[in-house]
C-alpha cells in the first residue's frame, strides 16, 4: 500500500513550498530529501556538488532514497529536481508512494530561479539557457514518473494541493 506522497519536478517547481503545506494539512511527516542529504554528508548540496561532483551527489541522493522509501510512513517526501535521473530512484519511491509532478513551464522556472542561489547547476552565466535546456531534457523523465500530474504555475499552493489531495483520492478526515 502507498503510505506516502513523493513529489517530483524541476528546482523552483514549489515541491518544498507546497510539500510542507500539504505535509500540516494531512498530519504527515515532511522529508526533504536534499536535507537528509545535508544532514548524512555533515556539508551543503553546494559543497558536495564542489568536493564529490554531480554523480557524488547522485549517488548520496539514491541512498537517501532508499532509506526514506523503506522506512517513511504518513510522510510528505520533496524530492530533488535531478531523483528522476536515475530509474531505481523512482522504482524504490513508487513501492512506498504515490509520485506527483509539480509541472511548471520554463519561463515561470527562469522567473523563480532568477536570484537563487546554492544550486549548483545553475552557478554559470546564461543560467537561463541551463535552466531551459535541463528542464527540457528532465520533463519526459518527470512525465514517465508520475502517478499524477497537477501545473504549479502562478497558481496558489492551496490550489495546488487541493487538486493532488482530490486526484489522489485522499480522505482527508482520515488524516486529521
Amino acid at each position: 500500500m502507498k503510505r506516502n506522497i513523493a513529489l517530483i519536478g524541476f528546482m523552483g517547481s514549489g515541491k518544498s513550498s507546497a510539500g510542507k503545506r500539504m505535509a500540516r494539512r494531512l498530519g504527515y511527516e515532511f522529508v526533504e530529501i536534499d536535507r537528509l542529504i545535508e544532514q548524512q554528508a555533515g556539508k551543503s548540496v553546494a559543497q558536495i556538488f564542489a568536493e564529490l561532483g554531480e554523480p557524488g551527489f547522485r549517488d548520496l541522493e539514491e541512498e537517501i532514497i532508499n532509506k526514506v522509501s523503506v522506512s517513511a510512513r504518513g510522510a510528505v517526501i520533496a524530492c530533488g529536481g535531478g531523483v528522476v535521473q536515475r530509474p531505481v530512484n523512482i522504482d524504490r519511491l513508487r513501492n512506498s508512494s504515490h509520485i506527483v509532478y509539480l509541472e511548471t513551464d520554463t519561463a515561470s522556472l527562469q522567473d523563480r530561479l532568477s536570484n537563487s542561489r546554492n544550486r549548483p547547476l545553475l552557478e554559470h552565466p546564461d543560467r537561463d539557457r541551463i535552466i531551459a535546456d535541463l528542464h527540457t531534457a528532465r520533463r519526459p523523465l518527470y512525465e514517465a514518473a508520475a502517478d499524477i500530474t497537477v501545473k504549479t504555475g502562478g497558481r496558489p499552493f492551496a490550489a495546488v494541493i487541493n487538486e493532488i489531495i482530490e486526484k489522489l483520492g485522499i480522505d482527508e478526515s482520515q488524516h486529521q
